[in-house]
């Protein structure tokens, strides 16, 4: 039954977020997708996503209790770390960490956060144009 409920919440904030992003308002079009596409596609695949997984995909049983916390403490890690470290490490960290935790072996995470790190990063610097940070730790020695 909390699966449900976390699925409904989900699909809540999918909503709430899909409404923010339709209100963004640009004076004038200076990129051809605009500010507003990011947040409308990221809502809409929230919300259909979750209502796809509560309609179509049975209920799993996947003990968390006891991980929830560190799983929590992985992303606080993520949000900490992402300006001092840069993108890149901070991803690869903390998927890795997110990987052993869901039951993962350690060269199946660290894969896992190699390969997200480098194609988000791709996505968001070569396509979108969206600078990411590159950690300001590693600035202290220029």
């Amino acid at each position: 039954m909390s699966e449900r409920v976390f699925l409904v919440f989900l699909f809540t904030c999918g909503a709430v977020y899909l409404y923010f992003g339709l209100k963004i308002e640009v004076p004038f079009a200076y990129e051809p997708l605009g500010p507003r596409t990011f947040p409308v596609l990221l809502g809409c695949c929230l919300a259909t996503l979750s209502v796809l997984a509560l309609v179509i995909h049975p209920m799993s049983t996947m003990p968390l209790k006891g991980r929830v916390g560190k799983l929590g403490l992985a992303v606080v890690f993520y949000l900490l770390t992402f300006q001092l470290l840069g993108f890149m490490p901070a991803t690869t960290i903390s998927t890795y960490a997110i990987a052993r935790l869901v039951g993962s072996s350690w060269m199946q995470g660290l894969l896992t956060g190699l390969i997200l790190a480098i194609a988000f990063y791709g996505i968001f610097h070569f396509l979108l144009g969206v600078p990411l940070p590159l950690g300001s730790l590693f600035l202290l020695g220029s």
